[in-house]
This record gives C-alpha cells, structure tokens and sequence, in this order.
C-alpha cells in the first residue's frame, strides 16, 4: 500500500481554512486536453496554497476516465487527492470492491454523493444503478475503518482497518419549503452516519451559506463546511438553469449579471475571477472551514489570483456578503431574515414560517387509501396486523418464504408500479415506492437535483417523491415522520416475495432501520 501524505486531513484536523481545487478528467484515457489539464494542475499543487485535488466522477452522467486512476496518478506525483464516490453505475459489492483498492493505494479521502443519473454511453444510454445512496456508503467505509468482521467456514476474521476520511454533499440551495426540508433531513442522517465533513453543492446565494451554518450548528454537530465555488460563464449557467447540469442554482438575475458580462472586451473573464475571489473571502469571512475551487479551464495563474484577490477583500466580506444573495424572490428559507437594526446578520435563529402548500393529484393520488391501509393492518398495536402476521405465518409454513402473493403484488402494482422487490420502502418514502417512482431509488431523502419540486429525471412531469413525502405529511401535520431513522439499503435475497410476510416476520429493512434519536 502506497503511503501518501494527506494534506487535506492534516489541515481540516488542525482546523486550517482548507482550498481544494477540482478537476474533470473527462473522457478518454490520455487526450491532448486531459495532459494539458493535468499537467495545469500539477502546476496549481506545487504552489503549495492548496490541500487537495478533487477529482469527479463520470459528472454529467457521461462516461469518463475514472476518478480512482487518476487520484493514484496524483498521489504518485506527490499530490493529496480528494476522490469523488458516486453511488451510480455500481452494486454494493462493486462499491466495496472499489474501496478496497482505494485502501490499498493508500487514497483516503472520498466525498461520497448520489451522482447524476446516466445521460449518455456506448450505443444508448446506460442502465442505471443505485444500489445504495451516500449514508449508507458512509456507513460502510466508517465500518471498513473499524476492520471488517468477515465469516467463513474456519471461524470469523477481521480485514485489515481502512482509513477513510469520508465527506458528503448538501445542497442548501432549495427554495421551496418541500425540497430545502428533506434535503437538511438528509443532512442530518449523513452526520449521523459519520460524514467528517460536508461540501456545499453550487449557488450563490450568502444567505443560504448562513442558514446552513445555523442548521448544523443547531443539530449540535461540529463539522467542517466547505464552500463550493465556481467560476461561472454564462455558457455553463444556461446549462445550469435548465437542469443539465444537476444539483446548481442559477436565478434569472444571477443569470442575467452572467449574460451581461458576455458584453465585456474579455468575455467576462475578469469578472467570473472577481466573483470567484469575493465568494473566497465571503466563506472565510463567515467562518466556513474551506473552499472548494472549480472551473473549466483553470490555469494557476487564475488560480493564485483568485486566492489573492480574496485575500486583500477579506476586510469587505460583510458587504460583499450582502450583494451576493442571488437566491429566488418570494424564496423558501430554513430562518427568518434578520432585521437591518440587527447588524451584520444575513438570517436569524427565528424559523421561517412553513406556509407552502401543494395540493393535486399527482401529490396525493392514492396517499388516503394507503394510509388508511398502513393504519388497520399494518400498525403492530393494531388488530387487523395480528390476523395479517398469522395469514403471513401459516402460509410460510406451508410453503417457505412466500412467493405465492398474487393478491398483494397485484394490488401493489396498480396503486404503485410495484417492483416486487420484498424489501418495501413504501412507508419509508410515505407511499411512493422509491423503486419505481424515483429513478435513483433513495430511500434516506432527496438526491440534490430536484428543481421547483420537480424530479431531476421527469422535470415537470413528476415530483421528486421526497417533495411529495413532505406534502403529504404536512396535511396531516406530520412532518417530523420524514426524519426519524435511517433505512438500510435493499437486501435482494427477498426479491419477489411477499413484502408483507417480510414484515410481519420483521426480516425486512423495518425491522432494522437506525433511529436517529438515538444520536448523543
């Protein structure tokens, strides 16, 4: 195993004010482009200002040189790298494979994150797979990092422990109460997993960097947050605006400074760095623990011209603050916006008022029947429950673990596209089978593409489900539901068996869920 220096881990562990700088290997294994960009980067490394080189994996959902190679490449050059760790195009065991070779090329720190669904590959699209989402790629390398208790037919053993420095994503860029509320939910059950530290996914918008502040500090956890800043033209703010670029927020009056700057005898050049550079000092400014620097075509000389216009900015950051807030007029914040009689304050601790209501069919269609449903037969203190778990019993016992649920499956099927998968997660997701209707299948919260409600995939087509979960619970005063555990993810040996004897016989992921009030 290679033995690096982790510059990164050092600097947050110390509490410096951590930079990284983010390249895209893009396609191909050796293009002309790649060599010039790599080449750039090992230039930006050896000023010795930053701390990491994050490297993406397949952004876009295209498929790309992959993340892993290229951060050995980098380690051997001397260089700290900060893999990307999606959890698309992989199954669980690939995951793990793929962690282990991380381990045994000494690459420890991984941001883990969801990761854009497929767009693009060879002769079509290719399939997607989300086997499992970020918390549960946490939890498995944190597990990794205690050693691996493996059995077999000489007795258990224990794997060598993993060092992982394990990070995840949020995007506090929501302006809709619907999707900026399970996307901190989320949140909250990635810290809960063991996420050691958290990067902001992209907008530019000073109070939400604030509002995310005071929401980890209100869960009463101290984790670094890192800043994301990106150096935008208004080319890659088009695509951003209409969703190809997931998980960023442009507004029609950020996008228009982008065009206007177009204008400009440089293009705007000047002007994209000068943001780059206020955003820099406003982070710092704001007590965030780093920044996360990335741009199409950065030289170091960009580079080092941003970090040191920052630094001669550092005394503005109030005001540069205050101009920055690009957000959505009429917009869903987490607080109230504090006074002007209250000073330098971009928000208070006093929580907005949760006023947004979205009614209609595609919200609600069959939540009435299934929570009628899930409270007579399915709630264990429940009468009905006692007859449904001895059904369950005597077939079981007849015949093993029941495949013969033609009436359930059936019933499934047409009130949600069942998948039959027998692990349901229809109440996890509040009746909306993350299987069939969220084309990332998360069953722990929101991925961060979603745009005005709508799913990344199917924009004005159908609602991300979390934002439906949200709305149906907040019409019966029950939100909180959203967030009391995390679900472990889909075991495959009950595929195509009874989801209701797998749960009266609490084998099922009910029966092993992690419930978050469990936290210090």
């Amino acid at each position: 195993m290679q033995n690096t220096e982790n510059r990164f881990k050092e600097a947050i562990t110390n509490k410096e004010f951590v930079v990284t700088c983010e390249m895209i290997p893009g396609r191909g294994a050796g293009e002309p482009s790649q060599e010039k960009e790599f080449a750039e980067v090992l230039k930006i490394w050896e000023t010795g200002l930053v701390h990491a080189i994050s490297i993406t994996d397949n952004p876009g959902g295209n498929p790309a040189l992959l993340a892993d190679a290229v951060g050995v490449e980098f380690a051997s050059k001397g260089m700290t790298p900060l893999v990307h760790f999606t959890c698309k195009d992989r199954s669980r065991n690939q995951i793990q494979a793929q962690l282990y070779a991380l381990q045994r090329q000494g690459l420890s720190n991984i941001l883990v994150m969801t990761g854009d669904y497929p767009v693009g590959g060879w002769e079509g699209r290719s399939r997607p797979s989300f086997d499992l989402d970020p918390i549960q790629v946490i939890m498995m390398s944190n597990d990794m990092n205690e050693g691996l208790v493996q059995k077999s037919p000489r007795g258990d053993y224990q794997e060598i422990a993993a060092d992982f420095f394990a990070g995840a994503v949020v995007n506090p860029f929501k302006y809709t109460e619907g999707e900026l509320i399970p996307q901190y939910h989320k949140l909250r059950r990635k810290l809960f997993a063991g996420a050691q530290y958290i990067i902001t996914q992209l907008g530019y918008d000073s109070r939400k960097l604030d509002e995310l502040q005071r929401y980890v500090k209100e869960l009463g956890y101290d984790v670094p947050l890192i800043a994301n800043v990106f150096i935008i033209n208004a080319g890659a703010g088009r695509l951003m605006r209409k969703g190809s670029i997931a998980g960023c927020h442009i507004s029609d009056d950020f996008f228009a400074v982008l065009e206007a700057e177009t204008k400009h005898e440089d293009k705007g050049k000047a002007a994209r760095y000068e943001r780059a550079a206020q955003m820099v000092a406003i982070a710092k400014g704001m007590g965030y623990n780093g920044v996360h620097i990335g741009g199409h075509g950065i030289t170091v000389e960009g580079f080092t011209g941003i970090l040191e216009r920052a630094e001669e900015l550092k005394d503005d950051w109030q005001e540069l603050a205050r101009k920055m807030c690009y957000g959505e007029p009429g917009g869903f914040f987490y607080y109230n916006e504090a006074p002007e009689s209250a000073g330098f304050l971009l928000n208070d601790n006093e929580l907005a008022p949760r006023v947004e209501r979205v009614r209609g069919s595609k919200i609600m269609r069959g939540y009435g029947i299934s929570r009628l449903f899930h409270h007579l037969v399915l709630t264990r203190d429940k009468a009905f429950y006692g007859i449904l778990k001895a059904i369950m019993s005597n077939r079981e016992r007849k015949k093993g673990m029941n495949r013969h649920h033609v009436i359930e499956h059936t019933a499934k099927a047409f009130l949600y596209s069942c998948q039959d998968c027998g692990d349901c997660g229809l109440e996890t997701s509040i009746y909306s089978c993350p299987m069939s209707y969220c084309p990332k299948n998360q069953r722990n919260g929101p991925c961060a593409g979603s745009m005005n409600g709508w799913c990344e995939v199917y924009p004005e087509e159908r609602y991300c489900i979390w934002f439906r979960a949200y709305h149906r619970l907040k019409k019966y005063g029950e939100t909180e539901k959203i967030n009391k555990y995390i679900t472990p993810p889909n075991n495959w040996d009950f595929y195509e068996t009874s989801g209701w004897s797998n749960y009266t016989h609490e084998r099922d992921n009910a029966a092993h869920r992690i419930m978050l009030d469990e936290e210090n």
